[in-house]
């Protein structure tokens, strides 16, 4: 079996959380959260992106 892909670890999150982001509540929510999580942990949020342009980048 093998690993997730980003994509589908981020649809998993979202289901989990039980948003929507083509509403805008769904939206908002997400805001929320990444606001959050940046406020606990300064600079997660470019990192994670970061790593996932040089995954994506690699795997082509």
């Amino acid at each position: 079996m093998s690993a997730p892909t980003d994509k589908e670890l981020a649809a998993l999150m979202l289901r989990l959380v039980g948003l929507d982001l083509h509403s805008a509540d769904g939206r908002a929510g997400a805001g929320a959260i990444l606001r959050e999580i940046e406020t606990k942990a300064p600079g997660s949020i470019a990192r994670m992106r970061m790593a996932c342009a040089a995954r994506s980048a690699t795997a082509h």
